[in-house]
């Protein structure tokens, strides 16, 4: 079951409020240095010291009451169970997906493997969904393979490249999306959230392919901005410093009476 939307708005962007910034006068820079470190220009500057603010000190904690406590333990026992999904993706010539994942909770971990004919990238927008009675927090990596590429890149060095053999997966993943273990035994609690995958997949492929398209579409349009519109990668530095001098310790001086 999905919890997020597919579709999330942008987050609103509040410009950060500007901070004071520190007004040395000329007179009071003690001595003043110019260093270039890999093209880039820091100004070190040694400044009379100026006093600051005490930082003040935090409130002090104040404890939970027993209702507090009683109302805590209550929503815990009445919320779903939260597991972290770590899942590691890799969909080879754009159409079939080869998924690794590992076991919760358990020493030895155990690590299992399966087929997908679901192209995960499709499945990056989800960061939360829920399984029966199980929250699972999406985190995973998505990568490529193109066989072709990889077949000439081995022969250009004197290789021969052997294609991962997929098993017989249904072609059209938006009506019968299917996956298929290959390595590991897993339990039917390690399978769950996988088959949760599938089922979003197949219940919202058409609204999951669009947003991820949409999301494509804009990075391309950012970095060809960024291309077109370079920041400066180096600006000129100036770091502005004063030395604290510690009280003087007088209790290793010789003739101190006691």
């Amino acid at each position: 079951m999905l919890i997020d939307p597919i579709v999330r708005e942008p987050a609103a962007v509040t410009p950060a409020e500007p901070q004071e910034r520190l007004v040395v006068p000329p007179e009071n820079i003690l001595e003043s240095k110019i260093v270039y470190r890999d093209g880039q220009k820091f100004t070190l500057q040694e400044i009379v010291p100026v006093e600051l603010e005490p930082v003040p000190e935090p409130p002090a904690p104040t404890p939970p009451t027993e209702e507090q406590l009683a109302e805590r333990a209550a929503r815990k026992t009445a919320s779903d169970k939260q597991v972290l999904l770590m899942l590691s993706a890799t969909v080879y010539d754009g159409t079939r997906t080869l998924l690794r994942w590992s076991s919760q909770g358990e020493v030895p971990v155990r690590t299992f493997q399966a087929w997908s004919n679901v192209n995960f990238h499709n499945l990056t927008t989800l960061y939360h969904f829920k399984k029966n009675k199980t929250v699972y927090s999406l985190m995973f990596g998505v990568g490529d393979e193109d066989t072709a590429k990889t077949a000439v890149r081995f022969v250009r060095y004197g290789r021969t490249y052997t294609p991962p053999t997929i098993p017989e997966l249904p072609a059209d993943s938006g009506t019968e999306p299917t996956f298929q273990v290959i390595s590991g035994e897993p339990t039917p609690a390690d399978l769950e959230p996988i088959h949760g995958l599938h089922e979003i997949y197949q219940k919202n492929h058409q609204a999951l392919i669009a947003e991820t398209q949409r999301i494509k579409a804009i990075r391309a349009q950012e970095a060809a901005e960024r291309l077109a519109n370079p920041p400066d990668p180096k600006p000129d530095i100036i770091i502005q410093y004063w030395n604290i001098e510690e009280p003087a310790d007088n209790s290793n001086q010789e003739g101190t009476t006691k």
